[in-house]
């Protein structure tokens, strides 16, 4: 299947999406309006469409992949951020993943960085495994408590 970049027809469908990963990365406090999303991947295509990758299956977006080159503004080391990855339901556990994933790292050397960073929800087992596949270690753990009386 073809691996391309976004368009601006896809944002609609991609948003979409975004509400998704979310959802699963943030439960309740997750942003679910689309609009917010449709106005973060349009100001984003401007600067940042060469990692925006679709995974086009049946006229129709199978896959997201969203990486965004960054420089360490102390070390001056180039790296990328994987914000978003997702395989539409029915393509999960196909090559689809392999393609996309690896397009992803692909695009990574070509834009030369030291490393890669991806932040996934720690019971986002499907996702954690991909990276592990893929060579990834885990560096950082996020420890949260709430204190609100409401929460109790």
């Amino acid at each position: 299947m073809p691996i391309r970049v976004i368009e601006h027809h896809d944002i609609e469908q991609v948003a979409q999406i975004e509400i998704e990963i979310s959802v699963i990365s943030f439960g309740q406090e997750a942003v679910t309006d689309p609009q917010f999303h449709i106005k973060k991947l349009e100001k984003a295509i401007r600067n940042e469409r060469e990692g925006m990758l679709i995974l086009e299956v049946d006229e129709s977006v199978g896959g997201w992949m969203w990486i965004t080159p960054r420089e360490n503004s102390i070390t001056k080391e180039k790296y990328a951020n994987f914000k978003s990855f997702y395989i539409a339901p029915e393509w999960r556990g196909t090559s689809y993943v392999e393609e996309l994933f690896e397009e992803g790292i692909a695009y990574c050397r070509r834009e030369q960085v030291d490393h890669i960073v991806g932040k996934v929800h720690v019971e986002n087992l499907p996702m954690r495994l991909l990276y592990k596949q893929h060579g990834f270690r885990p560096t950082h753990l996020t420890m949260e408590l709430s204190v609100s009386e409401s929460d109790d």
